[in-house]
């Protein structure tokens, strides 16, 4: 959890220091200490319903699923397909392999390839949400917001080095953030951390794009907060009731 102390990043990872502590100093504390918290319990929350698929009864499988699928942005217009296409024990399998140590990052494509009923770019990202969910401690989020190996782009960029060549490497360099944050005083047990981190990052940049681009012209403010972005962006928007406060 976020304490109050801002203490000095290590060096020498692959993950540049400096852009990671101006990222926690700028995107993250600004926030307030217990809300930042508040929000890291949630998502660990959510990680942790998502690994109970493994156990689920089979008659509940279809609801947990699509509570499941809500949590996760870009399957939105193809939620009913996913389910309707998709075994509801293809989610199980994967998350108990995941759980068990017998899935990660390397194998994220074959993962998608498990799943049908939406476009591969978006059951890669449910991939991603799986996988991470189902072994937090030990997997990064790999969603394509946050790094996309094919086109080298996405959030991870911001935080230095040359661009991930693939989703094993893009994992290390998530691990390296994860240090420096520990370093920062925002250690945590899993990458709930860093997914914090790492969506109100996304959701300064899309707020500073906005704010560029209409300048003086009002449509800036239909774009709610960097803080309630952040939330929509990790698909908790509904369980983080005063997100605007």
């Amino acid at each position: 959890m976020l304490g109050v102390e801002l203490r000095r990043p290590g060096t020498g990872l692959g993950a540049d220091p400096t852009l990671v502590a101006r990222a926690f100093r700028e995107r993250v504390l600004p926030c307030g200490i217990e809300p930042i918290n508040r929000l890291e319990r949630i998502v660990t929350a959510k990680h942790e319903e998502t690994r109970r698929l493994s156990r689920a009864p089979a008659e509940e499988l279809p609801s947990r699923l699509r509570r499941l699928l809500e949590t996760v942005p870009a399957t939105r217009p193809h939620r009913d397909g996913l389910l309707r296409e998709t075994p509801p024990g293809t989610f199980r399998e994967i998350v108990s392999a995941t759980g068990g140590g017998r899935l990660g990052p390397r194998d994220l494509e074959e993962v998608a390839g498990r799943l049908s009923g939406a476009p591969l770019e978006v059951r890669r990202d449910l991939a991603a949400e799986l996988i991470h969910a189902s072994a937090p401690d030990r997997v990064a989020l790999l969603a394509r917001w946050v790094y996309h190996p094919a086109r080298r782009t996405g959030v991870l960029c911001e935080f230095g080095g040359p661009p991930p060549e693939d989703y094993p490497a893009a994992q290390a360099r998530l691990a390296e953030v994860r240090l420096e944050l520990a370093e920062l005083g925002f250690p945590s047990t899993t990458f709930a951390g860093v997914d914090v981190l790492l969506a109100l990052t996304y959701a300064g940049r899309l707020q500073d794009a906005v704010d560029r681009s209409f300048q003086g012209g009002g449509i800036e403010r239909l774009l709610p907060g960097p803080f309630p972005l952040a939330t929509m962006i990790l698909g908790v928007r509904r369980r983080f009731a005063d997100a605007d406060r």
